[in-house]
C-alpha cells in the first residue's frame, strides 16, 4: 500500500477537523477562532487538490470526502456563527435563528450538484461555499468588536434570516461566478477592485482585517451578479 495515495485524503480530513473545531468555537461565540479555523480549512482544501494532481492520487472516495469536509468547514461553521449571533440578541421571534440552517442545507445541495456538473471547469455556477463562509464569518468578527453599522444590522430581527435565504439561493443559483483557482475574465477586475477596497478600509476603518474580508467578498458577489446582468 503506497502512502502517497493517502496524502490527499489525510489533508482533506485535516480540513474537516479544522472545520469541526471552528464550529465548536462558533457556538461559544468566539468568531475570531472560527475564522482562523476556516482559513486553515481553506488551505487544506487547496492542498488536498494540489497534492492529488501532483501525486496522481485521484479517487472517488477522495472526491466525496472533500465535499463532506467542505460542508462542515464552509457550510456549518458560518451558519453556527449567525446562529450564535442571532441567539445572543433579544428578539421577538427567537425561532428565526434556525433559518441559518438553510445555509447548511443549500451548501450540501451545491456540493452534491458540483460533483455531478461537468460545466464548471473554468468558472463556477453559483457561489462557492468558501466564499460564503469568508463573507459571513469576518462580518460576525467585526460586528462583535464594533458598535457600528454592521453590528446594528446583524442585531436586527430580520437581517440574519434574510441574509441566510439570499446566500442559500446564491449557492445553488446558475449565476456564473469567477474561479480564483484559474484565470477567468473577471479575475483581474476582482483582484484590482479588492486591493482598492481593502486599502480604503485600512485607511478609513482602522485597518480592520475582518471588515476588509467582508467587503472584498461582498464585492466578489456583486461583481458576479453584475456580470450576469450584462449578459442578460
Amino acid at each position: 500500500m503506497e502512502i502517497r495515495k493517502h496524502i490527499p485524503n489525510t489533508l482533506t480530513l485535516c480540513n474537516l477537523i479544522s472545520g469541526c473545531i471552528g464550529s465548536i468555537f462558533a457556538l461559544r461565540g468566539n468568531f475570531e477562532v472560527t475564522l482562523i479555523c476556516v482559513i486553515v480549512s481553506g488551505c487544506f482544501d487547496f492542498l488536498d487538490g494540489f497534492s492529488a494532481r501532483m501525486l496522481g492520487a485521484y479517487s472517488e472516495i477522495g472526491k466525496e470526502l472533500d465535499s463532506l469536509a467542505d460542508l462542515i468547514s464552509f457550510g456549518l461553521a458560518p451558519s453556527l456563527c449567525l446562529y450564535s449571533y442571532y441567539g445572543a440578541c433579544d428578539h421577538l421571534f427567537p425561532w428565526l435563528k434556525y433559518m441559518v440552517l438553510l445555509i447548511v442545507a443549500f451548501s450540501a445541495l451545491r456540493l452534491a450538484k458540483f460533483n455531478l456538473d461537468e460545466r464548471q471547469t473554468k468558472s463556477f455556477l453559483g457561489m462557492p461555499t468558501p466564499s460564503c463562509a469568508l463573507f459571513v464569518i469576518p462580518m460576525c468578527v467585526y460586528a462583535t468588536g464594533s458598535e457600528g453599522f454592521i453590528h446594528n444590522l446583524l442585531s436586527t430581527g430580520w437581517f440574519i434570516p434574510v441574509l441566510s435565504i439570499a446566500l442559500s439561493l446564491l449557492l445553488v443559483s446558475e449565476i456564473p461566478m469567477l474561479s480564483m483557482k484559474q484565470k477567468t475574465p473577471g479575475l483581474r477586475t476582482f483582484i484590482i477592485g479588492s486591493v482598492i477596497l481593502a486599502a480604503v478600509c485600512a485607511i478609513f476603518v482602522k485597518c480592520s482585517l475582518s471588515l476588509c474580508m467582508t467587503v472584498v467578498f461582498a464585492f466578489y458577489i456583486l461583481l458576479n451578479i453584475g456580470s450576469l446582468r450584462r449578459e442578460l
